[in-house]
Protein backbone atom coordinates (compact mmCIF):
# COMPACT_ATOMS: atom_id res chain seq x y z
CA UNK A 1 0.00 0.00 0.00
CA UNK A 2 1.75 3.63 -1.15
CA UNK A 3 1.32 5.82 1.59
CA UNK A 4 2.16 9.77 1.65
CA UNK A 5 3.82 11.52 4.53
CA UNK A 6 4.92 14.87 5.82
CA UNK A 7 7.53 15.00 8.17
CA UNK A 8 10.94 17.35 9.00
CA UNK A 9 14.08 16.18 7.88
CA UNK A 10 16.69 15.19 10.39
CA UNK A 11 19.35 12.79 9.93
CA UNK A 12 18.04 10.71 13.10
CA UNK A 13 14.13 10.95 12.24
CA UNK A 14 15.58 9.21 8.16
CA UNK A 15 17.55 6.61 10.02
CA UNK A 16 14.04 5.64 11.83
CA UNK A 17 12.16 5.28 8.17
CA UNK A 18 10.73 2.30 7.47
CA UNK A 19 8.62 0.60 4.87
CA UNK A 20 5.30 -0.39 5.61
CA UNK A 21 3.82 -3.60 4.19
CA UNK A 22 2.81 -3.26 0.36
CA UNK A 23 5.30 -3.52 -2.93
CA UNK A 24 5.29 0.72 -4.11
CA UNK A 25 8.23 2.86 -2.65
CA UNK A 26 6.98 4.59 0.81
CA UNK A 27 7.12 8.47 -0.07
CA UNK A 28 8.08 10.87 2.91
CA UNK A 29 8.26 15.03 1.97
CA UNK A 30 10.17 17.07 3.79
CA UNK A 31 8.40 20.09 5.87
CA UNK A 32 11.16 21.93 6.00
CA UNK A 33 12.53 22.51 2.16
CA UNK A 34 10.25 23.12 -0.57
CA UNK A 35 10.68 19.75 -3.30
CA UNK A 36 12.42 17.38 -1.05
CA UNK A 37 11.59 13.76 -0.92
CA UNK A 38 12.35 10.50 0.51
CA UNK A 39 11.76 6.98 -1.46
CA UNK A 40 11.74 4.14 1.10
CA UNK A 41 11.94 0.99 -0.72
CA UNK A 42 10.06 -2.44 0.56
CA UNK A 43 12.02 -5.01 2.07
CA UNK A 44 14.64 -6.72 1.44
CA UNK A 45 16.52 -3.44 0.25
CA UNK A 46 14.80 -1.02 2.13
CA UNK A 47 17.10 1.33 0.19
CA UNK A 48 16.40 5.30 1.02
CA UNK A 49 16.86 7.60 -1.76
CA UNK A 50 16.17 11.60 -2.29
CA UNK A 51 14.08 12.97 -5.00
CA UNK A 52 12.97 16.33 -6.19
CA UNK A 53 9.14 16.88 -6.19
CA UNK A 54 7.26 19.51 -8.22
CA UNK A 55 4.37 19.84 -10.25
CA UNK A 56 3.14 21.21 -13.98
CA UNK A 57 0.25 22.72 -15.10
CA UNK A 58 -0.91 22.07 -18.68
CA UNK A 59 -4.19 23.49 -20.38
CA UNK A 60 -6.31 20.97 -22.49
CA UNK A 61 -8.12 21.62 -25.87
CA UNK A 62 -11.31 21.58 -23.29
CA UNK A 63 -9.77 24.27 -21.75
CA UNK A 64 -9.36 22.52 -18.41
CA UNK A 65 -6.25 22.90 -16.02
CA UNK A 66 -4.37 19.39 -15.60
CA UNK A 67 -1.94 19.11 -13.16
CA UNK A 68 1.00 16.26 -12.97
CA UNK A 69 3.88 15.39 -10.52
CA UNK A 70 7.30 14.98 -11.44
CA UNK A 71 9.93 13.63 -9.80
CA UNK A 72 13.85 13.97 -10.25
CA UNK A 73 16.48 11.17 -8.33
CA UNK A 74 18.71 12.91 -6.30
CA UNK A 75 21.14 9.85 -4.64
CA UNK A 76 20.83 7.74 -1.65
CA UNK A 77 20.32 8.57 1.63
CA UNK A 78 24.09 7.90 3.19
CA UNK A 79 25.64 8.92 0.06
CA UNK A 80 28.32 11.16 -1.13
CA UNK A 81 26.02 14.42 -0.22
CA UNK A 82 25.01 14.94 3.04
CA UNK A 83 21.41 16.41 3.65
CA UNK A 84 22.56 19.84 3.77
CA UNK A 85 24.21 19.68 0.31
CA UNK A 86 20.64 18.04 -0.85
CA UNK A 87 18.74 20.42 0.56
CA UNK A 88 20.65 23.29 -0.82
CA UNK A 89 21.29 21.76 -4.47
CA UNK A 90 16.96 21.81 -4.22
CA UNK A 91 16.54 25.50 -3.12
CA UNK A 92 19.24 26.66 -6.02
CA UNK A 93 17.71 24.10 -8.92
CA UNK A 94 13.87 24.07 -7.80
CA UNK A 95 13.11 26.84 -9.75
CA UNK A 96 15.10 25.62 -12.74
CA UNK A 97 13.44 22.54 -13.00
CA UNK A 98 9.92 23.54 -12.53
CA UNK A 99 10.63 26.30 -15.48
CA UNK A 100 11.25 23.60 -17.82
CA UNK A 101 13.94 22.54 -19.81
CA UNK A 102 15.21 26.67 -21.14
CA UNK A 103 17.83 25.26 -23.41
CA UNK A 104 15.35 24.19 -26.10
CA UNK A 105 15.13 27.91 -26.81
CA UNK A 106 18.30 28.89 -29.01
CA UNK A 107 17.94 32.53 -28.04
CA UNK A 108 19.56 33.50 -24.95
CA UNK A 109 17.67 35.87 -23.00
CA UNK A 110 18.28 37.17 -19.50
CA UNK A 111 15.62 34.68 -18.15
CA UNK A 112 18.52 31.95 -19.84
CA UNK A 113 21.87 33.58 -18.32
CA UNK A 114 20.05 34.25 -14.97
CA UNK A 115 19.14 30.51 -14.62
CA UNK A 116 22.58 29.38 -15.48
CA UNK A 117 24.57 31.38 -12.87
CA UNK A 118 22.07 30.25 -10.41
CA UNK A 119 22.63 26.13 -11.30
CA UNK A 120 26.57 26.88 -11.69
CA UNK A 121 27.96 30.48 -10.86
CA UNK A 122 26.32 31.47 -7.53
CA UNK A 123 28.21 28.85 -5.75
CA UNK A 124 31.81 29.48 -7.78
CA UNK A 125 31.95 33.54 -7.52
CA UNK A 126 34.79 35.77 -5.94
CA UNK A 127 34.60 39.13 -4.78
CA UNK A 128 37.30 41.57 -4.68
CA UNK A 129 38.69 43.02 -1.43
CA UNK A 130 40.07 46.36 -0.97
CA UNK A 131 43.74 45.09 -1.29
CA UNK A 132 43.03 43.68 -4.46
CA UNK A 133 42.60 39.79 -3.44
CA UNK A 134 39.79 37.60 -4.14
CA UNK A 135 38.06 35.94 -1.39
CA UNK A 136 34.91 33.26 -2.47
CA UNK A 137 31.76 33.75 -1.75
CA UNK A 138 29.64 32.65 1.69
CA UNK A 139 27.53 30.08 0.25
CA UNK A 140 24.93 32.44 2.69
CA UNK A 141 26.08 35.80 -0.12
CA UNK A 142 25.04 32.99 -3.07
CA UNK A 143 21.75 32.03 -1.79
CA UNK A 144 21.27 36.11 -1.22
CA UNK A 145 21.56 36.58 -4.93
CA UNK A 146 19.89 33.52 -5.72
CA UNK A 147 16.69 35.01 -3.59
CA UNK A 148 17.08 38.49 -5.31
CA UNK A 149 17.19 36.92 -9.05
CA UNK A 150 13.75 34.61 -8.02
CA UNK A 151 12.54 37.75 -6.63
CA UNK A 152 13.47 40.69 -8.62
CA UNK A 153 14.90 39.88 -12.10
CA UNK A 154 12.77 36.49 -12.71
CA UNK A 155 9.40 37.78 -11.14
CA UNK A 156 8.96 34.59 -9.66
CA UNK A 157 6.60 35.50 -6.12
CA UNK A 158 3.44 35.15 -5.35
CA UNK A 159 2.33 38.22 -3.84
CA UNK A 160 0.53 40.09 -6.24
CA UNK A 161 1.75 43.82 -5.65
CA UNK A 162 5.36 42.68 -6.01
CA UNK A 163 4.35 41.28 -9.30
CA UNK A 164 2.33 44.32 -10.74
CA UNK A 165 5.44 46.32 -9.66
CA UNK A 166 7.68 44.24 -11.93
CA UNK A 167 5.29 43.52 -15.07
CA UNK A 168 2.79 46.69 -15.48
CA UNK A 169 3.70 49.22 -18.07
CA UNK A 170 6.07 51.67 -17.74
CA UNK A 171 5.32 55.48 -18.48
CA UNK A 172 8.30 57.27 -20.10
CA UNK A 173 8.91 61.10 -19.85
CA UNK A 174 8.03 61.46 -23.71
CA UNK A 175 4.22 59.19 -22.34
CA UNK A 176 4.72 56.03 -24.07
CA UNK A 177 4.37 52.96 -22.26
CA UNK A 178 7.29 50.46 -22.06
CA UNK A 179 5.78 47.01 -21.87
CA UNK A 180 9.09 44.60 -22.05
CA UNK A 181 9.60 42.33 -19.28
CA UNK A 182 13.56 42.41 -18.63
CA UNK A 183 13.99 38.38 -18.22
CA UNK A 184 12.13 37.94 -21.43
CA UNK A 185 14.47 40.60 -23.43
CA UNK A 186 16.55 38.58 -25.78
CA UNK A 187 20.49 39.48 -24.63
CA UNK A 188 21.42 40.43 -28.36
CA UNK A 189 18.52 43.01 -28.28
CA UNK A 190 19.62 44.03 -24.25
CA UNK A 191 20.35 47.94 -23.75
CA UNK A 192 21.65 49.63 -20.76
CA UNK A 193 18.26 51.68 -21.08
CA UNK A 194 15.81 48.33 -20.09
CA UNK A 195 17.95 47.79 -17.36
CA UNK A 196 16.92 51.63 -15.85
CA UNK A 197 13.59 51.40 -16.89
CA UNK A 198 13.59 48.03 -14.82
CA UNK A 199 15.67 49.82 -11.85
CA UNK A 200 12.72 52.60 -12.02
CA UNK A 201 10.45 50.42 -11.73
CA UNK A 202 10.97 49.73 -8.06
CA UNK A 203 11.57 53.43 -6.96
CA UNK A 204 8.93 52.47 -3.58
CA UNK A 205 11.31 49.96 -2.60
CA UNK A 206 14.71 51.83 -3.45
CA UNK A 207 17.16 49.50 -1.01
CA UNK A 208 15.26 46.44 -2.44
CA UNK A 209 16.27 47.71 -6.00
CA UNK A 210 19.08 48.48 -5.36
CA UNK A 211 20.28 44.97 -4.12
CA UNK A 212 19.12 43.69 -6.95
CA UNK A 213 20.79 45.99 -9.09
CA UNK A 214 24.01 44.95 -7.62
CA UNK A 215 22.37 41.17 -7.77
CA UNK A 216 21.46 41.57 -11.70
CA UNK A 217 25.42 43.10 -12.35
CA UNK A 218 27.02 39.89 -10.42
CA UNK A 219 25.10 37.65 -13.09
CA UNK A 220 26.70 39.81 -16.28
CA UNK A 221 30.69 40.39 -14.66
CA UNK A 222 30.08 36.39 -14.12
CA UNK A 223 29.12 35.68 -17.68
CA UNK A 224 32.00 37.68 -18.85
CA UNK A 225 34.57 35.98 -17.06
CA UNK A 226 33.61 32.57 -18.91
CA UNK A 227 35.22 31.44 -22.11
CA UNK A 228 31.90 31.39 -24.38
CA UNK A 229 30.18 34.27 -22.34
CA UNK A 230 26.07 34.52 -23.52
CA UNK A 231 26.07 38.50 -23.11
CA UNK A 232 28.51 39.99 -26.25
CA UNK A 233 29.48 43.84 -24.63
CA UNK A 234 30.40 45.85 -21.19
CA UNK A 235 28.40 45.06 -18.18
CA UNK A 236 25.20 47.08 -18.90
CA UNK A 237 24.66 47.62 -14.77
CA UNK A 238 27.84 49.30 -14.59
CA UNK A 239 26.96 53.01 -14.44
CA UNK A 240 23.70 53.04 -13.00
CA UNK A 241 22.48 55.79 -10.86
CA UNK A 242 21.29 54.10 -7.45
CA UNK A 243 18.48 55.18 -4.85
CA UNK A 244 19.26 57.19 -1.75
CA UNK A 245 18.82 54.94 1.09
CA UNK A 246 17.58 55.80 4.45
CA UNK A 247 20.37 54.78 6.92
CA UNK A 248 19.01 52.48 9.80
CA UNK A 249 21.22 53.85 12.65
CA UNK A 250 18.61 53.17 15.59
CA UNK A 251 20.41 52.57 18.97
CA UNK A 252 19.46 52.80 22.47
CA UNK A 253 19.92 56.48 23.06
CA UNK A 254 19.69 56.79 26.45
CA UNK A 255 23.10 55.83 28.53
CA UNK A 256 20.99 55.77 31.79
CA UNK A 257 18.84 52.82 29.76
CA UNK A 258 21.38 51.22 28.44
CA UNK A 259 22.65 50.73 32.59
CA UNK A 260 19.29 49.71 33.16
CA UNK A 261 19.04 46.96 30.82
CA UNK A 262 22.30 45.42 31.46
CA UNK A 263 21.52 45.33 34.87
CA UNK A 264 18.01 43.80 34.29
CA UNK A 265 19.89 40.98 32.15
CA UNK A 266 22.41 40.20 34.95
CA UNK A 267 19.94 40.49 37.69
CA UNK A 268 17.70 37.97 35.96
CA UNK A 269 19.76 35.78 34.25
CA UNK A 270 18.60 32.55 35.95
CA UNK A 271 15.47 33.14 34.31
CA UNK A 272 16.09 32.22 30.55
CA UNK A 273 20.59 32.24 31.07
CA UNK A 274 21.43 31.69 27.25
CA UNK A 275 19.35 34.45 26.14
CA UNK A 276 20.30 36.82 28.35
CA UNK A 277 23.66 36.38 28.27
CA UNK A 278 23.71 36.34 24.60
CA UNK A 279 21.89 39.93 24.53
CA UNK A 280 24.08 40.82 26.97
CA UNK A 281 27.12 39.97 25.25
CA UNK A 282 25.57 42.05 22.21
CA UNK A 283 26.10 45.05 24.45
CA UNK A 284 29.48 44.55 26.05
CA UNK A 285 31.17 43.84 22.92
CA UNK A 286 29.12 44.48 19.69
CA UNK A 287 29.56 41.72 17.02
CA UNK A 288 27.84 40.80 14.41
CA UNK A 289 24.74 38.21 15.37
CA UNK A 290 26.52 35.98 12.61
CA UNK A 291 29.65 36.00 14.37
CA UNK A 292 27.72 35.32 18.11
CA UNK A 293 25.88 32.32 17.10
CA UNK A 294 28.68 29.81 16.79
CA UNK A 295 30.64 30.58 19.41
CA UNK A 296 32.50 27.21 21.34
CA UNK A 297 32.82 26.75 24.79
CA UNK A 298 36.90 26.05 24.35
CA UNK A 299 38.98 25.71 20.85
CA UNK A 300 38.57 22.51 19.59
CA UNK A 301 41.03 20.24 18.95
CA UNK A 302 40.34 19.45 15.43
CA UNK A 303 40.53 21.82 12.39
CA UNK A 304 37.28 20.07 11.15
CA UNK A 305 35.34 21.20 14.39
CA UNK A 306 37.34 24.45 14.47
CA UNK A 307 35.80 25.70 10.90
CA UNK A 308 32.29 25.00 12.14
CA UNK A 309 32.96 27.53 14.53
CA UNK A 310 32.44 31.07 13.91
CA UNK A 311 35.02 31.84 17.50
CA UNK A 312 35.88 30.40 20.78
CA UNK A 313 36.55 32.04 23.92
CA UNK A 314 40.13 32.39 25.31
CA UNK A 315 39.71 32.18 29.20
CA UNK A 316 43.58 33.03 29.88
CA UNK A 317 43.22 35.77 27.97
CA UNK A 318 40.05 37.59 28.97
CA UNK A 319 39.19 37.50 24.67
CA UNK A 320 36.66 36.00 22.27
CA UNK A 321 38.42 34.64 19.40
CA UNK A 322 36.68 35.36 16.15
CA UNK A 323 37.15 34.90 12.32
CA UNK A 324 35.57 37.94 11.02
CA UNK A 325 32.73 36.84 8.43
CA UNK A 326 33.20 39.95 6.30
CA UNK A 327 37.38 39.41 5.99
CA UNK A 328 37.72 35.92 6.86
CA UNK A 329 40.64 37.11 8.81
CA UNK A 330 41.03 36.56 13.17
CA UNK A 331 39.67 39.07 15.32
CA UNK A 332 40.45 38.89 18.94
CA UNK A 333 37.92 40.84 21.21
CA UNK A 334 38.43 41.98 24.30
CA UNK A 335 35.91 40.95 27.12
CA UNK A 336 35.01 43.47 30.35
CA UNK A 337 34.63 41.65 33.61
CA UNK A 338 30.96 41.61 34.25
CA UNK A 339 31.02 39.78 30.68
CA UNK A 340 33.45 37.17 31.92
CA UNK A 341 31.16 36.90 35.05
CA UNK A 342 27.67 35.86 33.29
CA UNK A 343 29.78 33.53 31.22
CA UNK A 344 31.06 31.44 33.92
CA UNK A 345 27.59 32.17 35.60
CA UNK A 346 26.13 30.26 32.61
CA UNK A 347 28.85 27.68 32.81
CA UNK A 348 27.67 27.19 36.29
CA UNK A 349 23.86 26.79 35.84
CA UNK A 350 24.45 24.11 32.69
CA UNK A 351 25.93 22.06 34.99
CA UNK A 352 23.19 22.22 37.39
CA UNK A 353 20.14 20.21 36.62
CA UNK A 354 18.17 22.33 38.50
CA UNK A 355 18.04 25.21 35.92
CA UNK A 356 16.59 26.25 32.90
CA UNK A 357 19.93 25.80 31.13
CA UNK A 358 20.41 22.27 31.76
CA UNK A 359 19.44 21.37 27.83
CA UNK A 360 22.63 22.04 26.99
CA UNK A 361 25.33 20.00 29.16
CA UNK A 362 27.58 18.42 26.81
CA UNK A 363 26.99 20.77 24.21
CA UNK A 364 30.65 22.31 22.70
CA UNK A 365 28.18 25.87 21.70
CA UNK A 366 27.98 28.56 24.20
CA UNK A 367 24.05 29.40 22.53
CA UNK A 368 23.05 25.85 21.47
CA UNK A 369 19.48 26.03 19.82
CA UNK A 370 16.77 24.90 22.45
CA UNK A 371 15.54 22.09 20.13
CA UNK A 372 18.81 20.74 19.07
CA UNK A 373 21.66 21.33 21.06
CA UNK A 374 23.96 19.53 18.66
CA UNK A 375 23.74 22.67 16.43
CA UNK A 376 24.27 26.17 17.67
CA UNK A 377 21.12 29.42 16.77
CA UNK A 378 20.42 30.77 14.12
CA UNK A 379 18.73 34.18 12.97
CA UNK A 380 15.45 32.82 14.36
CA UNK A 381 15.96 31.19 17.52
CA UNK A 382 15.43 33.81 19.95
CA UNK A 383 12.62 35.89 18.15
CA UNK A 384 9.82 35.29 20.56
CA UNK A 385 12.11 35.60 23.46
CA UNK A 386 13.04 38.73 22.20
CA UNK A 387 10.10 40.51 21.44
CA UNK A 388 8.72 39.62 24.80
CA UNK A 389 12.14 41.67 26.71
CA UNK A 390 11.67 44.14 24.44
CA UNK A 391 8.40 44.51 25.33
CA UNK A 392 9.14 44.62 28.73
CA UNK A 393 12.15 47.60 28.84
CA UNK A 394 10.10 49.53 26.27
CA UNK A 395 11.44 48.55 23.28
CA UNK A 396 8.11 47.10 21.13
CA UNK A 397 4.77 48.38 21.21
CA UNK A 398 1.83 45.66 20.61
CA UNK A 399 -1.84 45.88 19.82
CA UNK A 400 -4.69 43.99 21.27
CA UNK A 401 -6.29 41.42 18.17
CA UNK A 402 -8.52 39.39 19.78
CA UNK A 403 -9.54 37.50 23.03
CA UNK A 404 -9.97 37.99 26.56
CA UNK A 405 -8.68 36.85 29.95
CA UNK A 406 -5.52 34.76 29.61
CA UNK A 407 -6.50 34.03 25.79
CA UNK A 408 -5.63 37.57 24.44
CA UNK A 409 -3.74 37.43 20.94
CA UNK A 410 -1.57 40.41 20.58
CA UNK A 411 0.37 42.17 17.25
CA UNK A 412 4.14 43.07 18.31
CA UNK A 413 5.98 45.43 16.73
CA UNK A 414 9.86 45.69 17.29
CA UNK A 415 11.43 48.86 17.78
CA UNK A 416 14.95 47.58 18.44
CA UNK A 417 15.99 44.53 17.15
CA UNK A 418 19.43 42.71 17.90
CA UNK A 419 21.38 44.39 15.06
CA UNK A 420 20.48 47.77 16.86
CA UNK A 421 22.56 46.33 19.97
CA UNK A 422 25.87 46.61 17.50
CA UNK A 423 25.22 50.35 16.73
CA UNK A 424 24.39 50.95 20.51
CA UNK A 425 28.07 49.82 21.09
CA UNK A 426 29.73 51.26 18.29
CA UNK A 427 27.88 54.92 19.52
CA UNK A 428 28.81 55.06 23.08
CA UNK A 429 32.42 53.38 22.19
CA UNK A 430 32.96 55.89 19.81
CA UNK A 431 31.85 58.89 21.87
CA UNK A 432 34.12 57.71 24.59
CA UNK A 433 36.97 57.26 22.71
CA UNK A 434 36.72 59.05 19.52
CA UNK A 435 35.02 57.39 15.99
CA UNK A 436 38.50 56.61 14.22
CA UNK A 437 38.90 54.22 17.32
CA UNK A 438 35.89 52.46 17.19
CA UNK A 439 36.19 52.15 13.63
CA UNK A 440 39.16 50.53 14.22
CA UNK A 441 37.68 48.52 16.88
CA UNK A 442 34.78 47.29 14.41
CA UNK A 443 37.92 46.38 11.71
CA UNK A 444 35.61 48.57 9.25
CA UNK A 445 37.10 49.68 6.13
CA UNK A 446 36.76 53.33 6.32
CA UNK A 447 35.95 55.98 8.73
CA UNK A 448 32.80 56.47 6.28
CA UNK A 449 31.52 53.05 6.94
CA UNK A 450 31.38 53.79 10.12
CA UNK A 451 30.16 57.06 10.40
CA UNK A 452 27.22 56.23 8.11
CA UNK A 453 26.31 52.73 9.58
CA UNK A 454 26.76 53.12 13.17
CA UNK A 455 28.08 55.97 15.00
CA UNK A 456 25.63 58.25 16.11
CA UNK A 457 26.69 62.16 17.20
CA UNK A 458 25.57 63.20 20.51
CA UNK A 459 24.23 66.48 19.73
CA UNK A 460 24.01 68.29 23.19
CA UNK A 461 27.13 67.50 23.50
CA UNK A 462 28.17 69.50 20.11
CA UNK A 463 26.48 72.55 21.15
CA UNK A 464 28.67 75.48 21.89
CA UNK A 465 27.23 77.68 24.54
CA UNK A 466 30.25 79.15 24.94
CA UNK A 467 32.79 80.33 23.25
CA UNK A 468 35.91 77.27 22.81
CA UNK A 469 38.58 79.86 23.19
CA UNK A 470 37.45 80.82 26.54
CA UNK A 471 40.39 79.82 29.18
CA UNK A 472 39.91 78.33 32.50
CA UNK A 473 39.88 79.91 35.93
CA UNK A 474 43.28 78.43 36.57
CA UNK A 475 45.01 79.77 33.99
CA UNK A 476 46.49 83.24 35.08
CA UNK A 477 45.96 85.93 32.61
CA UNK A 478 48.23 87.94 30.09
CA UNK A 479 49.08 91.01 31.53
CA UNK A 480 48.53 94.12 29.27
CA UNK A 481 51.12 95.94 27.89
CA UNK A 482 53.11 98.85 29.84
CA UNK A 483 51.66 97.63 33.06
CA UNK A 484 53.60 96.74 36.32
CA UNK A 485 53.57 94.25 38.83
CA UNK A 486 52.20 95.74 42.01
Amino acid sequence: MKTTKTIKFTPAKLASLKHPEGKNPDKWFDAGCEGLAIFVHPEPSLKKSYYAHWSTSTIGEDGKKKTSGRYKYLGRVGGAKNLEAIKAHVVVNLPIWKAGNITTNSIKTVRSLANEYKSAGAATGFRIKSKGTKIKYKKKTGKGYVGLINLYVLASTVKESTKQLLTAPFKQEDNSYYKKQLADIPLEKLTKRDIEIWHNRMESIPTAANRALAALSVIFEWDSKRANSSYKGFNPCLRIAKYQEQKDKRYIDSIEKVIEVSKNLEEQQWRDPHFNTFYRLQLEYGERLADSHGIAWKKPVSLVDQKKCTGWIDWRKKEIHLTDTKNREDADCELTDEMLMMLQKLQNMITDANTKASFAVGSMWVFPRPTDPTQHINNSSYRCKLRDFNFKMGFATREHIRGTGKRKVYKYKNLLSLKHLRKTFVTYYGREKGLEAASLRMRHSSLIVTKEHYFNEDTVALKTRKSIYNVGENVAPLKKKGTADE
